[in-house]
């Protein structure tokens, strides 16, 4: 499967059927990030695939392609929300999101149950 960046427009209007996680927060593509007081990015998972989208892109990772989800790293959030790494061609290697609600475990236990990769 071939991860791909879909227009979302067809797709944000039906989250809460398609995916059921769902955070808003901030998002950090390893060139820069967003930040701010209103959420510069939302992640969504269900057991099929990650979508982060946000002001840095717009982001479909297959449970296949997700190579592991951990703990983010130091910049930007020092240590705080999850760093996705993957094997999606034409996106960059790590993706880090980080949420405006949410501990950092309870998103990677949430994700570890979809059957993610974690640790």
């Amino acid at each position: 499967m071939i991860a791909s960046q879909t227009p979302s427009s067809d797709r944000s209007s039906n989250l809460s059927n398609t995916y059921s996680l769902r955070w808003e927060g901030h998002m950090c593509d390893g060139v820069g990030t967003t930040a701010g007081p209103e959420p510069g990015a939302v992640l969504c998972a269900n057991a099929d695939e990650i979508w982060l989208k946000g002001r840095r892109g717009d982001f479909h990772l297959p449970r296949n392609a997700v190579v592991r989800i951990g703990r983010g790293r130091m910049y930007p959030w020092f240590f705080r929300g999850i760093r996705i790494r993957h094997n999606v061609a034409g996106y960059p290697a790590e993706l880090q999101f980080g949420p405006f609600v949410g501990t950092t475990r309870d998103i990677l236990a949430q994700l570890k149950s979809l059957g993610f990769p974690t640790g």
